[in-house]
């Protein structure tokens, strides 16, 4: 092993024979943490590794960098990392990379899927029998999705994806994204500049935006209060786009029907999260890109950058072009 770089993957995802081929250009080590993964974890196995590779679950500061002296490359499995600070790596020489396009799909069906059980009811549905709940005695009328609006936060590849497949349901695709450049767009889907319009017309909010200093709390007090009473909320980006406490004040209130939550501001939730016992709340653990065929996909990306960042050849993914470094 004398030479060899060493590359620590943090909180793998698959088996490690996924990870054969970058075992035999490299030390491999494997993390495996059993529970959150705190940040001083994160920056001593950083400090031992030329390179890493992560999840959403981990992240990377400037004084994490400062201390890993050896570190080259941070490679994220799926979409852009919102807890790595690029622009300090940047100056500090170490690529950064993600794999697009790995789960939007996988993504995109969850998010569907979701807004059509919470329609539905079908959490509640699922339970009547086994309840002695009656079809003619009980009210378990759910909504269809055709006719509805559905207004897309953020309009990347997963949401474009999600427009894709509502297009056959029949409904209307409203979309706030200021950063969107344009392109051949589903019939169903139209662009609004402004997000408070959007909330006030749309029966489904699916937040599809990423994480930063801009949308951190994009939806608060004021902005869930402009949505209409019995609209729905679903969220397979980022936790913190959402004031969880607002969240749970507008559900125990009665002017939100439902919320789908797959991620949260602090991962896991703890059992006493304040949304748990709320009627109407949905919560799933992080796990709507969580199949076999999108976390293989996103662990190959990560293998090819991190493999090509060894081997000096054009680095797939890398989000910072212009880092300092020259390769391995």
């Amino acid at each position: 092993m004398t030479g060899r770089k060493i590359i620590t993957v943090i909180e793998p995802e698959g088996p490690e024979s996924w990870y054969d081929s970058l075992k035999e250009k490299a030390e491999v080590r494997f993390f495996y943490p059993e529970g959150p993964i705190e940040a001083d974890q994160s920056r001593k196995l950083a400090m031992e590794s030329d390179g890493v590779i992560i999840t959403s679950s981990s992240g990377f500061t400037a004084e994490d960098m400062d201390q890993a002296k050896r570190l080259g490359i941070i490679a994220k499995c799926g979409g852009k990392p919102s807890n790595v600070d690029v622009d300090a790596a940047t100056k500090r020489g170490i690529a950064v990379t993600y794999v697009p396009g790995a789960n939007s799909s996988t993504v995109a069906e969850y998010a569907v899927m979701t807004m059509l059980t919470s329609l539905r009811r079908y959490p509640l549905v699922t339970t009547a029998i086994r309840r002695g709940l009656k079809r003619m005695t009980t009210d378990l009328f759910g909504r269809e999705l055709r006719g509805k609006t559905v207004g897309l936060v953020g309009y990347g590849a997963i949401g474009r994806e999600v427009a894709k497949r509502l297009e056959g349901f029949a409904c209307a695709v409203r979309v706030f994204d200021p950063y969107y450049g344009g392109g051949e767009e589903p019939a169903c889907v139209t662009f609004t500049d402004d997000l408070d319009d959007l909330l006030r017309e749309s029966d489904i909010v699916s937040l599809h935006c990423t994480l930063s200093a801009e949308t951190e709390g994009l939806l608060g007090e004021r902005e869930l209060a402009l949505m209409k009473p019995g609209a729905g909320i679903i969220n397979c980006a980022r936790g913190p786009l959402i004031d969880e406490t607002a969240l749970e004040r507008a559900l125990r209130e009665g002017r939100l029907a439902f919320a789908v939550l797959d991620v949260f501001t602090v991962e896991p939730p703890e059992a006493d999260h304040p949304l748990v016992d709320v009627e109407g709340a949905v919560l799933t653990p992080h796990i709507s890109s969580w199949t076999p065929e999108a976390l293989h996909r996103e662990v190959r990306g990560a293998l090819d950058s991190v493999e090509a960042w060894l081997e000096g050849r054009e680095i797939p993914g890398l989000i910072n072009g212009d880092y300092a470094g020259s390769g391995a």
